[in-house]
């Protein structure tokens, strides 16, 4: 009987170690999201997903960026794909690559009668006038005339 009785305690004593490591196991954890969910979150740059060939740049004069830089589009082609893209400059600090990478925030476009679409967003369109400006159209309003830099 007491051995009955002893092995009956050891498996308490044993019951309530688990118990008592597994409770302050669970009370010293913090739950993975509430540590992704405090971490401080960096804001991705853009990133190059490839090259291609430079196919004109203009200067939007009508903003400019929280940092106060200046705003400019370049279009560059990859095979049968092409992209308009913003780049930001500083003063007249604006440096043309030949080759630019094409950036994960570019929008791809699409030749459409006098102009192109956005093949993202249908509602955009572009269209370079007479003198060579770039015009930003939405939803078929003119919302910037870009002048033509290259």
């Amino acid at each position: 009987m007491y051995k009955n009785l002893s092995r009956l305690a050891m498996i308490a004593i044993i019951s309530l170690a688990f118990a008592s490591c597994d409770t302050s196991a669970k009370k010293d954890k913090t739950p993975i999201t509430d540590t992704i969910a405090k971490a401080p979150i960096a804001p991705a740059a853009p990133t190059a997903i490839d090259t291609g060939k430079l196919v004109g740049a203009w200067h939007d004069e009508s903003i400019k960026t929280e940092k106060g830089e200046s705003i400019a589009y370049e279009v560059v082609s990859n095979g049968h794909k092409v992209y308009i893209q913003a780049i930001t400059f500083i003063g007249n600090d604006l440096k043309l690559n030949d080759t630019p990478p094409i950036t994960a925030s570019a929008s791809e476009i699409r030749k459409e009668g006098e102009g192109y679409v956005s093949v993202e967003r249908p509602d955009e369109s572009y269209k370079v006038d007479k003198k060579g400006n770039l015009l930003l159209y939405d939803k078929g309003i003119l919302v910037a005339t870009c002048k033509k830099i290259l």
